[in-house]
């Protein structure tokens, strides 16, 4: 089992197993993640020194390859976390609305926290599916699109270009193993030892202060290494930002509409936090980052355009439209991919004619939305995407807002379904920082293309199944919208759902601070020093989250001052996130059992 340490080397089954076992691990963290404050951290730097460790120092010898091969593989997951769970959410909180059996269980059965199959394999199986053909349709496109897409100078993916530098490190005789090991199994231990008490009826984990504060005022403190890790790898500003807000709307905000007869008083913190969200600070906290981001998105494209208008003439090449006369090209010279994409398209027009998710429009609608997002939208959201992620490092998902949601809405339809369906309808547009790094710096990882796609399906398969249970597990025994899960993401996404649907923003938010939000907070963005997104992320979390995001980002700035911000990326960035994602892990790992038990 020992792989050569040569330039080249192989990959063995050492390789595949380890890259599926960090997989499975990784995609729980981000799962959870996800659904709680909906977003997710990569992890490869961990994978890559781990295999290093392993392989390299331990098992004899490795190479270039083995490594790259471990680190792609790590951050590979198919999974469906949060769409699984954003069901189940709306299935219990929303009494009015009702799902075909191919998309979700019947609601009584989700109420009763049912396991019975009869009632979960065809939506299981139509997630499972419609998943793999979003997925192997998009790893089609990218690979026809490959070598065009990295010919640009200024696709230098910034995110990734340090996993690739760090496997060149380590084969080079890079000393970073060791920190992120000591990292890692000191967040392990910690939290370990913090959430064992539990078992007994102990519990270490919050501060609750609110019996020490005015009447209305509320502060309870999670006592988390990883949330603490988080508010350090997401910046100063967003995390400073984050904590503002939140003390703001839960010390001042709240205790005046409390003194005012406008809230009543509750002393249960999460039933008295969900008051207060739903009746007052959702609106103007959706404004700040749905219709900000987009007012932000906007205004920073439209500078981007006046500010390079002559290099955009310049490289023109690179155009949508050059672009797709490349997609066609490719797809009509290789028949094998001609043959899957056709195949693909075919299955979803028939699953678009009988399934009908625009019901009760007639079934054409279905037909003719699906053709317009697999052939055009899919191809303009992931070369968009492509660009933004290699060019900046940014990934930005409001496009699908313009390109999807707008269109739905102008047919008159009104419905859940619809809007649910449409990502599995198009090629997977966020596959190429995935992939297409590694091979514009194919120096530092010697990886080909067919081995960076067996990455890909390595953690691809197992994480699609095993996000599947994870995700019920965490809605059976812990329940969405607690203490323990949050679910802000999924908070967040039915209202936006709910708009969209009901067509009737009054129904669903307070129009007036909704907009004035969105004003405000790009305003703030653009002016000022404060983060948009922290400031609307502060008014959505419970203050459970509050402090050790702000610990965080003090940590943050504080290091930064002392040591330089190269101390991030050399050191920082590696520390916290061993320290997140095995505290992170045993945190996932003890609330499930604690609640089991």
């Amino acid at each position: 089992m020992v792989t050569s340490s040569s330039e080249e080397g192989s990959i063995g089954l050492r390789s595949i197993l380890l890259g599926g076992f960090l997989s499975l691990i990784f995609s729980v963290i981000n799962g959870y993640l996800s659904i709680n404050l909906g977003m997710s951290f990569g992890y490869g730097a961990i994978g890559v020194l781990l295999a290093y460790s392993m392989f390299h120092r331990m098992g004899g010898g490795s190479s270039r390859k083995e490594l790259s091969f471990v680190l792609i593989a790590s951050s590979s997951q198919m999974a469906i976390y949060q769409t699984l769970a954003l069901i189940l959410y709306i299935q219990e909180n929303k009494a009015n609305v009702a799902f075909p059996s191919w998309m979700a269980p019947p609601r009584e059965i989700v109420l009763a926290k049912s396991l019975d199959l009869v009632y979960w394999v065809k939506p299981l199986s139509f997630l499972i599916f419609a998943s793999a053909a979003s997925m192997i349709s998009g790893w089609v496109l990218i690979s026809i699109l490959r070598d065009e897409l990295n010919k640009s100078p200024k696709m230098i993916w910034p995110s990734q270009v340090a996993n690739t530098s760090l496997v060149d490190a380590c084969m080079t005789g890079g000393g970073s193993a060791k920190l992120v090991a000591t990292a890692a199994v000191t967040g392990f231990i910690l939290t370990l030892l913090q959430h064992l008490p539990t078992i007994w009826g102990y519990d270490l984990t919050i501060i609750d202060l609110t019996s020490f504060l005015p009447q209305g005022a509320f502060l309870v403190i999670s006592i988390s290494v990883a949330f603490a890790a988080i508010g350090y790898l997401i910046n100063v500003k967003t995390s400073l930002s984050l904590m503002g807000s939140g003390l703001i709307m839960y010390l001042v905000v709240s205790p005046l509409l409390v003194s005012n007869g406008l809230i009543d008083y509750n002393p249960d913190p999460m039933a008295f936090y969900n008051d207060l969200l739903f009746r007052y600070s959702l609106s103007p906290a959706i404004g700040i980052m749905l219709l900000g981001g987009i007012l932000l998105s906007v205004f920073m494209f439209a500078k981007n355009i006046m500010a390079k208008k002559k290099e955009e003439q310049v490289t023109n090449e690179h155009s949508y439209l050059s672009l797709y006369k490349v997609l066609v090209k490719g797809l009509l010279s290789n028949k094998l991919y001609l043959a899957v994409v056709s195949g693909i398209f075919v299955v979803l027009l028939v699953f678009a004619w009988v399934l009908n998710p625009f019901s009760p429009l007639p079934p054409v609608y279905s037909v003719i939305f699906t053709c317009y997002t697999f052939l055009l939208a899919g191809f303009v959201e992931m070369v968009f995407i492509a660009k933004l992620q290699g060019e900046t490092g940014m990934g930005m998902g409001m496009l699908a807002t313009l390109l999807y949601d707008t269109p739905i809405f102008g047919t008159g339809y009104r419905g859940y379904t619809g809007y649910w369906t449409y990502p599995f309808m198009r090629p997977n547009p966020w596959l190429s920082a995935g992939a297409l790094p590694y091979m514009k710096y194919n120096e530092q990882t010697r990886i080909t293309w067919s081995e960076i796609l067996k990455a890909k399906i390595t953690g691809w398969v197992p994480t699609v199944f095993f996000s599947i249970l994870v995700t019920v597990v965490f809605w059976k025994y812990v329940g969405f919208g607690t203490t323990l899960m949050p679910a802000v993401s999924l908070i967040q996404s039915s209202v936006y759902l709910e708009m969209l649907a009901t067509g009737n923003l009054a129904t669903t938010l307070n129009p007036w601070t909704f907009i004035a939000g969105g004003i405000i907070g790009a305003l703030l963005e653009v002016f000022t020093p404060i983060s948009m997104m922290g400031l609307g992320m502060g008014m959505f979390l419970p203050p459970h989250y509050i402090i050790p995001f702000g610990v965080g980002g003090i940590i943050r700035w504080y290091t930064d001052r002392k040591y330089g911000k190269e101390f991030h990326k050399e050191k920082g960035m590696l520390i916290v996130t061993g320290l997140m994602a095995s505290s992170l892990f045993v945190q996932v790992i003890m609330t499930v059992l604690t609640n089991i038990v």
